[in-house]
């Protein structure tokens, strides 16, 4: 058996792969999915040899979730074939037709492309998880009597689902609203990842905090008994009037193996939640600019009694279900007896199976001017109930204090006395005791000062010199900057220890050198920039090689270089990169 696979090797070997015709297609693995599915994408080289990864930014519709690269050899009729596969993994970012436009490939100065195709994604999954074919290992016994056949189990069938729910459908303009999002499972899950965004436009949000375990409740649906989870849970507050849409949101869910497998990895898939419409209405009259729960409002003092020179703290507290984060107190007024200075405001927020309770609380210093009784008002809230659908009124208690004592003045002794000094022997006794120093002798006066002066000014007048004249000019000329910068790329090849970070030095010099952000530059673009520049074919696929195969090692395998490959390599770069650097523009 091993002579016959030499031979078929040595046959392979020896056969010229160019004599085969050169191909380049693509195809996909469905024309219909499902948003919660994903698309394989596949691209074909027939007869070339070592191709570059083709460009797939173009492709708009979907997000790019994982990709590999399979080489096959085929020898039909006396004539040998290499094919070289790259899949993509596709996954759909809306609804409705879906379009992957056409790639181009050059090669020996031909154009090759592919077709294009036209997806259509609807909601849900459509996709049937195919089983597992069986495969028999040269360690498998007999299915009778194998010891593990009590262990062995066909692949378990995916139900897993999301739904997203809502408190109402029907609200006013700032009423709290409860968001739920349920995760029914008849599988087990080990992770869940949020993956899309979780703004709403229109709302005000407060999500609650996420929890580290989720215990799942039972519940049957259809005769099938599944495990809900409430994975995420959010305070929504409409801030306008009319149809406002909360958006489906995006999960990556891990689900765990039940094969009895020491290699076994949990399988990742995507659920989406149901988007959902409701009605908001606005505040009629007065209602509008007024605050949307079920709150009140109270206020105390520290003390009772309090001595004029001091200064009474009353605490005023806003509390209940609402949005605390945009609650507004109302403030006390200067009166009469006494004097009101400005708040210290603190919010404190409870997150309650219900909704969000919390408070606002506002610390009010308040000082006096004569002393007796002194009364502070009541203070009035208005908010408007939901439940109730009416404007209520809350007001705090009044407050009576008792101011004692007098307020203190200033001794005589602190003000300054007019008409001169009173008492001269005293007052400047200390002037008059000790020497008066040799004024000769002071720092300020010496030769060493004055040198340090002058370098201190010598040293402020470069500053603008520096600033206006080399940063400018010099250190800020394109030109310059561009070849410090490469010179410091360079210099990073050298300390490089894995071979995808080649990719990230390649990518940082064409930012640097082209201006081209590293989001848009991509394998056609480098080819025309670089035939535009006059940079010969062989550097510029050598250059095209590099990049994919570094950026590829991160991902797969195969493309992983020993140390001594990875070494050459580098310097091979950094002459290739000296050789385009002289023509790049």
């Amino acid at each position: 058996m091993k002579k016959y696979f030499i031979i078929l090797f040595f046959i392979i070997s020896i056969i010229p792969l160019g004599s085969a015709d050169v191909e380049f297609t693509a195809s996909v693995d469905a024309e219909m999915i499902g948003l919660e599915d994903y698309l394989i994408y596949t691209i074909t080289f027939k007869g070339i040899q070592n191709p570059v990864q083709p460009d797939v930014s173009g492709i708009g519709d979907f997000n790019v979730i994982q990709t590999s690269r399979s080489s096959e050899f085929k020898f039909i009729n006396g004539v040998s074939s290499s094919y070289v596969n790259f899949l993509y993994y596709l996954a759909p970012l809306k609804e409705g037709t879906l379009v992957i436009p056409p790639l181009k490939y050059i090669h020996n100065n031909n154009v090759f492309k592919t077709q294009g195709f036209k997806i259509i994604a609807v909601k849900g999954s459509i996709k049937k998880i195919a089983p597992k074919k069986n495969r028999r290992s040269l360690f498998d016994l007999d299915e009778d009597l194998s010891p593990f056949r009590s262990f062995r189990s066909a692949q378990q069938e995916i139900d897993v689902k999301l739904k997203a729910k809502i408190s109402k459908k029907l609200a006013r303009v700032g009423e709290q609203l409860i968001y739920k999002i349920l995760l029914y499972s008849r599988n087990r899950i080990e992770s869940v990842n949020l993956i899309s965004g979780q703004s709403f436009t229109g709302f005000w949000q407060e999500w609650y905090p996420v929890r580290k375990s989720i215990d799942g409740v039972s519940e049957v649906i259809e005769g099938k008994n599944y495990q809900v989870y409430e994975i995420r849970k959010a305070a929504l507050f409409p801030s306008k009037e009319g149809e406002l849409l909360i958006p489906s949101v995006r999960f990556e869910l891990s689900l765990s193996d039940n094969s009895f497998s020491f290699f076994s990895t949990p399988r990742k898939i995507t659920r989406s939640t149901n988007s959902i419409r409701i009605n908001i209405e606005s505040l009629s009259g007065n209602s509008k600019n007024f605050p949307v729960g079920r709150l009140n409002i109270t206020a105390k003092a520290d003390k009772n009694s309090i001595d004029i020179n001091e200064l009474l703290s009353i605490t005023v507290e806003v509390k209940g279900f609402g949005n605390i984060k945009t609650l507004k107190i109302p403030e006390f007024k200067n009166g009469e007896a006494f004097t009101v200075f400005p708040a210290k405001i603190t919010r404190k927020i409870n997150y309650k199976d219900n909704g969000i309770f919390g408070n606002v609380i506002a610390e009010v210093p308040v000082s006096f001017k004569k002393p007796g009784i002194v009364i502070i008002p009541s203070l009035e809230f208005k908010y408007y109930d939901p439940l109730e659908s009416k404007i209520k009124v809350s007001k705090s208690r009044e407050l009576s204090i008792n101011v004692t004592g007098s307020r203190e003045e200033y001794s005589s002794d602190m003000n300054p006395v007019s008409g001169g000094i009173a008492k001269i022997g005293s007052d400047i006794d200390f002037i008059m005791k000790g020497s008066i120093k040799d004024q000769k002798r002071f720092i300020y006066k010496s030769v060493l000062f004055r040198i340090i002066l002058f370098l201190i000014i010598m040293v402020i007048l470069s500053f603008p010199i520096y600033e206006y004249f080399i940063k400018s000019h010099i250190l800020g000329n394109k030109k310059y900057r561009k070849k410090k910068d490469v010179q410091s790329l360079l210099k990073k090849l050298d300390n490089l220890k894995e071979y995808g970070d080649v990719f990230q030095i390649i990518e940082g010099y064409l930012e640097i050198k082209t201006g081209i952000r590293r989001s848009e530059i991509n394998n056609n673009r480098i080819e025309d920039l670089f035939y535009s520049s006059g940079i010969s074919k062989n550097d510029t696929d050598e250059f095209l090689r590099i990049r994919t195969e570094s950026e590829l090692s991160r991902f797969s395998p195969s493309t992983i270089k020993t140390f001594s490959q990875f070494r050459i390599e580098i310097k091979e770069l950094k002459n290739l990169i000296k050789r385009i650097d002289l023509k790049l523009k």
